[in-house]
């Protein structure tokens, strides 16, 4: 099973925000990431990096409208 580390790039700073992450949905107010046991969070970000072999899933943080 492949569950990624998920963190946000913004200024040149990296911070991890959720872990076990296993789905990622576009929604209205960014990307909502969704843990296998059910804990979500909506984060006004777009993917800058996916690198599977290390699990992981860098988002950058987009100002809200």
């Amino acid at each position: 099973m492949c569950l990624a580390t998920v963190y946000i790039e913004d200024n040149g700073q990296r911070e991890q925000v959720m872990k076990d992450v296993a789905w990622i949905e576009p929604t209205e107010g960014g990307l909502q990431l969704t843990t296998l046991i059910g804990e979500s969070k909506v984060f006004q970000a777009r993917i800058e990096r996916i690198d599977l072999m290390n699990s992981s899933i860098v988002l950058k943080r987009v100002a809200s409208s």
